[in-house]
């Protein structure tokens, strides 16, 4: 990312959505177009969307089944490097075979799981959980949840009504898959409090490390949406906490839309994301704790952290890794046994050798 000196107006450079859709939501569908709209325009502060990741939400409704909802999904951005595919899961109404057998027939062309369990209605203390997660686990595959806070009307936290998304239960769950990346989307919703709330889970996670989880920005309070996400940003990098020896945790943030969903979804739609982006990397490049590396901070939150979650393939790196050290194994042990075959010649010859010595000795007895 290209990103201008701190003192001009604008940051500018490529940029990753981690949170987009395409299927239909309260009464409306949203189309590929709908999405081309951000990835093949240029942003009017010069921005570049490179990609998208994506998910289907009639899989997550169960108006389309996960296997052939998913592989539907697949289809339509066919060839296009600019969208990467999560895998929607439903498992109120699926089961995990269809995932499993949809990665096995396209073992490269998804890049993690979708869950959306307010939509399905079904609490995250339920086993159907499980084999997904089991699954994800197995393949290093991160898991994209939406969460939501109870908020009451003063904005602050719902002490009494947990709603069934809230990031406490997403971290529950995450603490049983430790290693598995568990994202909490948008920052846990609602507003005010609502973020404040997820941030502090995630810092909790990290502090006690027995959960490995994340967190989008997708519909974080628009109209104080610098403050959620300065204040995330710098509570994961340890500023102001004393006693914080984790190092910079600020990967665990990423930029998100949910596009084109609601405030992108209208003609308008692209002054709306740009707007977005621009009181997150103005916000950023003013506050006097972040202003002096707010270049790379910006760059990571838009593009770098997202990248490395989701586009790093650590599983085929790993089974290079392991291809390459077999291969060295095998160089070794021919060596070793071609060094002990020459010796035993060697050895077997100098034998055969003092033998006829021994043969030609005059007999004394």
């Amino acid at each position: 990312m290209n990103i201008a000196k701190i003192s001009s107006i604008n940051f500018t450079g490529k940029i990753i959505d981690s949170h987009t859709h395409i299927g239909s939501h309260d009464g409306r569908t949203y189309r590929k177009e709908d999405l081309d709209i951000f990835i093949k325009s240029e942003l009017p502060n010069k921005d570049t969307v490179e990609k998208m990741i994506v998910s289907d939400l009639d899989v997550l409704h169960g108006t389309k089944q996960e296997f052939e909802g998913n592989k539907a999904a697949l289809e339509i951005f066919k060839n296009n490097k600019n969208y990467v595919i999560l895998a929607s899961c439903n498992p109120k109404e699926g089961n995990a075979k269809n995932i499993k057998k949809l990665y096995k027939k396209y073992p490269n062309d998804f890049k993690g799981l979708k869950f959306h369990p307010d939509i399905q209605q079904l609490e995250l203390s339920d086993q159907r959980y499980e084999p997904y997660m089991e699954f994800a686990s197995k393949n290093k595959l991160p898991c994209l949840f939406h969460s939501q806070v109870n908020i009451l009307e003063d904005g602050h936290v719902n002490q009494k009504l947990r709603h069934i998304s809230d990031p406490e239960n997403i971290y529950t769950l995450a603490k049983k898959y430790p290693k598995t990346p568990v994202i909490m989307a948008h920052l846990g919703a609602g507003w005010k409090d609502a973020h404040d709330k997820t941030t502090e889970i995630l810092i909790e996670s990290i502090k006690k490390g027995d959960a490995n989880l994340y967190a989008d920005v997708s519909w974080v309070d628009i109209d104080d949406a610098q403050t959620h996400i300065v204040k995330a940003i710098k509570r994961l990098k340890g500023i102001g906490d004393e006693g914080w020896k984790y190092g910079d945790q600020s990967f665990r943030l990423m930029f998100g839309t949910d596009a084109p969903l609601a405030r992108f979804q209208d003609n308008d739609a692209l002054k709306a994301y740009t707007d977005f982006i621009e009181k997150i990397k103005d916000s950023i490049k003013k506050d006097p704790d972040l202003m002096s590396e707010a270049d790379k901070i910006i760059d990571d939150l838009f593009y770098n952290n997202a990248k490395n979650l989701y586009l790093t393939n650590k599983k085929k790196h790993s089974a290079n890794h392991k291809m390459l050290l077999g291969i060295l194994v095998t160089i070794l042990a021919t060596g070793i046994g071609f060094g002990i075959y020459k010796h035993k010649k060697n050895h077997a010859g100098a034998i055969s050798k003092n033998i006829k010595n021994i043969e030609k000795l005059p007999d004394l007895s």
